[in-house]
């Protein structure tokens, strides 16, 4: 048996006086507070929460509803975006072979725990190949030159990669389009096939960063993002960690938040304004650490909890991740209303038992049980 509390039920109150919709202020209340430990000299913003609830919270057990990843039609040009942002991440370009037996690839090599991501991709995109199941991995590949000219080619075209993956794909491009129409040389497709991937700009071809968009980022934090429940702390995190070569990626991703992205309209005021007054600070770079690496962080659980995960709940989810996140945002949903600190043996083992796990290790994502409140 495993407690559940409805997540979508969040952010129906439209008082912004009352931020936690279960819990009413009145004389039963104490005082908490909860501030990042990665952004300092900010106001610490006390919160209520009840001392009364008890033990007698409803209990059940829930899957995940597939219907949630099923794609709708209407929705078709979105998955594509998402489909872009999922192979900046996971997905690859490249040529293999010798001489005359030259083949062109596009697919992704995933965890076994993804099957159903490359099932929705392969259904969607009527991808003519069949998925290659492994012990530990499941590979998607297509190679038939007309139809990736004919149906991706299109779908990279109207919506570009926006990290260094861009450049590959452009070379990969041409490489095809000269195959198809057999204007090129063996030698010529070998050069391509030894400079696809070798992370070199192309001159005068800059990346399209002005193409990113909502469903970019989902699709491209489903494959690099990483989701964080600080063990020791009450605090949660979402970070991007890139190579140097795609900080401006990562700037990118950075501004267009800042720039589109805003607290629901029910969100407290004195919370909105207080994100507001910060804004541009709440979300930040790293320095580049010794492997060349640099981290992009949101680390503000009101920002998390008003900006983020209401965005992210309309955005359609196909890996393996959307169990992480709902796990993810059901503990910012404890610490949002404070019931971390309300003596309840369910949400205590709970909050343990999520805290143990590594929610971006692949092969342990399936937690069994999410949480949502009623």
């Amino acid at each position: 048996m495993f407690l559940i509390i409805i997540n979508n039920l969040i952010f129906k109150n439209n008082n912004n006086n009352n931020y936690n919709n279960i819990l009413k202020y009145n004389r039963n209340i104490e005082l908490y507070s909860i501030q990042s430990p990665y952004i300092k000299n900010i106001n610490v913003i006390k919160r209520g929460y009840h001392t009364s609830l008890n033990n007698n919270l409803i209990i059940v057990q829930k899957n995940n509803n597939e219907d949630n990843l099923k794609l709708n039609n209407l929705e078709i040009n979105n998955f594509h975006k998402w489909l872009v942002g999922f192979t900046d991440g996971d997905g690859s370009f490249y040529i293999k072979g010798l001489e005359n037996n030259f083949k062109f690839f596009y697919g992704f090599h995933l965890h076994k725990d993804d099957i159903s991501c490359l099932e929705h991709i392969k259904n969607n995109l009527k991808i003519p190949s069949n998925i290659n199941i492994r012990e530990l991995s499941v590979q998607l590949l297509v190679t038939k030159k007309q139809w990736i000219s004919d149906n991706l080619l299109p779908i990279f075209d109207k919506y570009p990669c926006i990290t260094i993956k861009y450049y590959s794909y452009i070379k990969w491009k041409e490489a095809l389009i000269k195959s198809l129409n057999k204007v090129s040389s063996n030698k010529e497709l070998l050069n391509y096939k030894l400079l696809i991937n070798n992370y070199e700009v192309i001159d005068n071809i800059k990346i399209p960063y002005n193409h990113i968009n909502d469903h970019w980022i989902l699709g491209f934090i489903e494959a690099e993002g990483s989701l964080l429940i600080e063990s020791k702390r009450n605090s949660c995190k979402l970070f991007i960690s890139q190579h140097e070569k795609s900080k401006k990626t990562l700037e990118a991703i950075k501004d267009y938040i800042l720039n589109n992205w805003k607290p629901i309209d029910n969100t407290p005021i004195f919370i909105k304004n207080y994100l507001l007054n910060n804004w541009n600070n709440i979300i930040y770079l790293s320095k580049l650490n010794k492997c060349n690496v640099i981290n992009l962080t949101l680390a503000n659980i009101d920002f998390l909890y008003y900006v983020i995960i209401p965005k992210f709940n309309n955005i359609s989810w196909y890996s393996i991740k959307y169990n992480s996140f709902i796990n993810w945002q059901s503990i910012i949903n404890i610490y949002i209303k404070g019931l971390h600190k309300v003596n309840n043996k369910d949400i205590i083992n709970y909050i343990e038992y999520i805290k143990k796990k590594n929610l971006n290790k692949k092969g342990i994502n399936k937690i069994n049980y999410n949480i949502e409140l009623y």
